[in-house]
């Protein structure tokens, strides 16, 4: 080893591998900076998600059981209110089972997912 270092110090080389070694450092903390920044954005955008649809999901569940409570009302019997709800949410269901195809629900929701995830413009 010690004849390599001879040679490259004969060469003049000695400063030119101090710089590219520092500068293959420099690129790889760069690196490491850019994936955090990249890993906290679709993190926040993550938390932002989750957080907006179970604010969505307690809405339509208070107002679901608020209207299975007043169909019920108008029915002379709550049972017939919640039985109305759900018979509404099997019909939903079963209209978006029968229809995901036509209406292109995947590809919908594959491409709002990219466009929260997707963070180069």
């Amino acid at each position: 080893m010690p004849e390599s270092s001879r040679i490259l110090k004969f060469l003049g080389l000695t400063n030119a591998i101090d710089h590219i070694k520092a500068l293959v450092d420099t690129r790889t903390k760069l690196l490491k900076l850019e994936i955090k920044e990249e890993l906290a954005k679709v993190l926040s955008n993550a938390l932002i998600s989750f957080v907006l649809l179970n604010l969505l999901f307690f809405a339509l569940l208070l107002l679901s059981i608020g209207l299975s409570i007043y169909f019920g009302g108008l029915l002379g019997n709550y049972f017939y209110g919640f039985a109305l709800m759900s018979g509404f949410y099997v019909v939903l269901l079963v209209l978006l089972i029968l229809l995901k195809d036509k209406i292109g629900l995947k590809e919908a929701i594959e491409k709002q997912l990219n466009s929260i995830f997707n963070t180069d413009k």
